[in-house]
C-alpha cells in the first residue's frame, strides 16, 4: 500500500511538472519560430519519450530485448488511444481529428507507417545483417534522422540570439528535467508494485497491473497532450503524439546497439505482434485524416481494448 501512495504522489508532482513542459514548451518554441505542430514534435515529443528510452535501454543491458521492444511499440499504440481518451473526456465529442492539420498529420503518421513496416520487414529476413547489425535498424535510423533534420521544412526560419529565449530555455530544461527524472521513478515504483503483494494479490499477475505499468511509460506523453488541448492547441497535441511515436521508433538503434548484434536475433515470433497493432491503429489514424472521418478516434479505442483484451 505504501508503494501505491508513492506512485501517487510522483504522479502527481509528474503530472505538474508535465503541465509546466507544455507551457515552457510553447513559449520556446514561439521564440525559435516553430510551428505548433513541430513544438510538439520535436520539442515535447523528445522529453516525454526519454524515460521510456532510458528503461528500454536498461532493458537491453540486462538481456530483456524482447520487453525493450514491447514497451517501444506498446507505448506507440497508447500514445494513439490518447486520441480516443481526449476525444472522450476532454472534448466529449468525435472533434480532435476535425481540429488538426491534415497536411502534417498524414505526413507525420506516413513516415511513422514506413519505420514500423521497415521494422516488421525485418522479421521476415532476420539472416540478414550489414557487419553483424541489422540493416533494418540501420534504414530506420537514417530516415529517422533525416526528418529530424529537415525539422518538418515548413517551418518559419529568422535568426535567433539566446537573450530571446534564455528565459524560456532554461524554464524548459527545469521543466524537462523534472519530467524525465520523475517518469523514471515512476516506472521503476510500477515494477516493485508489479511483484509486491497487496492485500493479497500480486498486481503484476493482473490487469489492474499491466495498465498501472502503462501509465506509468506514458503518463507524460498524456498529460502533455491533454493540456496541449485544454490550451486549445490541438496542433501541439498532434505533434506530441505522432512525434513520441517516431522518436520511439529512432530509439530502436539504440537498442540494437546495446545488443551488441543483430536486435532480431533477441526477438521471438510473438514480439510481432505489437507492431502489428501499432501499424494498423496508426493505418487507422492516417485513413481517418484522409477520409476526413472524425469518429477514427473511436475505432482506435476500440481495436487498443481489443488487443488489450486478447494479450492479458
Amino acid at each position: 500500500m505504501m508503494y501505491l501512495l508513492l506512485f501517487v504522489l510522483v504522479a502527481g508532482v509528474m503530472i505538474y511538472f508535465a503541465k509546466r513542459l507544455t507551457v515552457s514548451g510553447e513559449e520556446l518554441g514561439d521564440g525559435l519560430g516553430m510551428e505548433a505542430s513541430w513544438v510538439g514534435a520535436l520539442l515535447l515529443a523528445s522529453i516525454t519519450s526519454l524515460p521510456e528510452l532510458i528503461i528500454g535501454g536498461g532493458s537491453s543491458l540486462m538481456g530483456n530485448q524482447s520487453m525493450a521492444v514491447s514497451n517501444i511499440f506498446g507505448s506507440n499504440i497508447f500514445n494513439l488511444f490518447i486520441v480516443f481518451l481526449m476525444d472522450i473526456f476532454i472534448l466529449r465529442n468525435f472533434i480532435f481529428m476535425g481540429e488538426i492539420d491534415e497536411e502534417e498529420g498524414i505526413n507525420l503518421s506516413k513516415l511513422t507507417l514506413i519505420l514500423t513496416a521497415i521494422f516488421m520487414g525485418g522479421f521476415l529476413l532476420k539472416e540478414v545483417n550489414l557487419l553483424g547489425q541489422s540493416p533494418f535498424i540501420l534504414m530506420i535510423l537514417v530516415i529517422y534522422l533525416k526528418f529530424l533534420k529537415g525539422e518538418g521544412g515548413s517551418g518559419e526560419k529568422r535568426r535567433v540570439s539566446y537573450e530571446e529565449i534564455k528565459k524560456p530555455l532554461k524554464v524548459f530544461i527545469l521543466d524537462s528535467i523534472g519530467v524525465v527524472g520523475l517518469g523514471i521513478a515512476l516506472s521503476k515504483i510500477a515494477d516493485i508494485i508489479a511483484v509486491t503483494p497487496i492485500m493479497g494479490h500480486v498486481l503484476g499477475q493482473s490487469i489492474v497491473g499491466a495498465l498501472l505499468l502503462a501509465v506509468a511509460t506514458s503518463l507524460p506523453e498524456l498529460t502533455v497532450s491533454i493540456e496541449s488541448v485544454r490550451r486549445g492547441n490541438c496542433q501541439q497535441a498532434m505533434g506530441n503524439i505522432l512525434g513520441s511515436n517516431l522518436f520511439n521508433l529512432g530509439t530502436l538503434f539504440v537498442l540494437e546497439i546495446l545488443s551488441k548484434g543483430s536486435l532480431y536475433t533477441h526477438l521471438g515470433e510473438l514480439n510481432i505482434g505489437i507492431p502489428v497493432v501499432a501499424f494498423i491503429m496508426q493505418g487507422v489514424f492516417i485513413g481517418g485524416l484522409y477520409l476526413q472521418k472524425r469518429r477514427s478516434s473511436l475505432v482506435m479505442g476500440v481495436i487498443y481494448m481489443a488487443s488489450l483484451y486478447f494479450v492479458l
